[in-house]
Formats: structure tokens, sequence, C-alpha cells
């Protein structure tokens, strides 16, 4: 398939996890893809796989809760590539434990890279997208963006991911008119992610408590963990295509099932 020839897109985390995915699966169906990451090492790593695999990509270290960094990010795309048609606003980081021993520096960093990147991401990336007559917006929610529970997470996450589902909602609705899409993914299980990995170490730069809160075990009827490009970067590339050009603000479940049980 190649519904996405030649159209360029940044992917952000895309060093790892579902970002990797979705930089490797758009590749595939031809996009010219822009690896943003927070961890330069890891950009590089997908942007070479890529490029082995004979797609055409480069690497940006970005901090998506930087607007400076995001800004050069969108400008060293676009002067790449020529303009930008897509943005996967993937980056994200996990807060820990209850609400009342969570500090304000602590709620704020979980905000910062979740929900205020994405925002920073689209407010950089719309004005080329508009130029150019149109593209697709794809934010990486989760389940904890619908449900909280079993499988759910602390205050500063599950609020983050509620709060990226109604930020495509509202580009979706206010963009629209300029043919632009926008929509999230609710993940959950991710064969091979090392995202607890990485958002340890976020905790470990943020000093702050490793504590956990007791949770139940989510139950998938699908039993087993969601494939990074196969299965999400599928879903990604689908949905920045054409043939999903009448699906725009929607929260999309790729969860096993897990939201309908």
């Amino acid at each position: 398939m190649n519904r996405l020839r030649g159209r360029p897109v940044i992917v952000t985390g895309g060093g790892s996890g579902i970002g990797r995915g979705a930089c490797l699966r758009i590749a595939e169906e031809g996009a010219r893809v822009a690896v943003a990451d927070i961890r330069p090492g890891f950009a590089e790593e997908t942007a070479e796989l890529v490029r082995a695999a004979g797609g055409e990509a480069i690497a940006v270290e970005c901090n998506v809760a930087d607007e400076v960094q995001v800004a050069e990010t969108v400008r060293r795309t676009v002067a790449e590539f020529g303009g930008l048609w897509g943005l996967v606003a993937n980056a994200g980081t996990a807060g820990r434990g209850w609400i009342h021993e969570t500090d304000l520096a602590d709620w704020q960093f979980v905000l910062d890279v979740n929900l205020t990147g994405p925002f920073l991401c689209s407010k950089h990336a719309l004005p080329h997208m508009m130029e150019g007559g149109g593209g697709s917006i794809v934010m990486t929610s989760s389940i904890a963006g619908s449900v909280i529970g079993p499988g759910g997470s602390n205050a500063s996450y599950a609020t983050s991911k509620h709060g990226l589902i109604g930020l495509a909602k509202q580009i979706a609705v206010d963009y629209g008119g300029h043919h632009i899409r926008a929509n999230a993914i609710q993940p959950s299980g991710v064969d091979g992610s090392n995202f607890g990995k990485h958002a340890g170490e976020d905790r470990e730069r943020m000093k702050t408590p490793q504590a956990r809160l007791p949770r139940g075990r989510g139950w998938l009827a699908i039993r087993r963990q969601g494939k990074l490009k196969e299965e999400y970067g599928a879903t990604i590339a689908f949905l920045l295509s054409d043939d999903a050009g009448y699906i725009t603000g929607s929260a999309v479940p790729v969860d096993g099932g897990f939201l309908a049980t």
C-alpha cells in the first residue's frame, strides 16, 4: 500500500514504542518521516531503520514541552521535505501516586509533556497544513482517557489523556474547513514497548516518588498485547490517510476490547 506517498509527517516520541511502530509503518506507506524524540540516539536509530527499509527519514531531537524545540522541529521538517501533511503527537510520560501525595511540579510535568506538548506541536504544524491545503493529526491518548480503575492510572496521567481527546475534537471542529482532520487513538497493552522504563527515567530526573496506586489487572478480550507496527502503527497510518477522510474528532480504541468490558 502507498497511501501516504510523498507526504511529510512528524512523529513525536518516534524513537521507541508506538512512535517507532508508527514511523516504520507510515514509511512503508510512502510517508517522509521526521522522527522527533527527546532521546536523539533513539530517534536516529528509528530513522536508520526506516532508511534501511527503503524509506525516507530524518531524526530531530525534540522536547515537546519546549516551544522553541517544537518550532525548530517543524521548521526543519518543512525545510527538508518542502511542507507538512501529518502530525503524530505520540510523545508522553506517566505520573505516579495518590493525588494528596502529588506535588505541583510533578503534576505540571506530566501535563506539560502529555497535553501541552501536543498543543504546541499542533500550534506550529497547523499553519503549514493550512498552507498546503490540508492534513491529518493523530494523538496518542489511552484507555485512561475514558476509564479510571483497573488498568487506569494516576490523576495527572488520566487527566492529560482525557484532555488529548478534547484537543483532537477541538482541532477537528476548528480546522475541518481547512481540510484538516484530527483524531486520537486509545491504546491498552503494548507488545515490546519500553514506555514504563522511559517514564521511570523521567521520574528519576524529576526526583519524584515511585509509589504506585493499588490497581487490579485489566481484562482484554483479545488476550495479548497490541503489536507496535502491525496494529498501532497500522491504525495511525489509516487515520493519516485519505481512507479515513470522513473520520475526524474521534477517539479510536486500539485496546484488545478493554473498553468493551
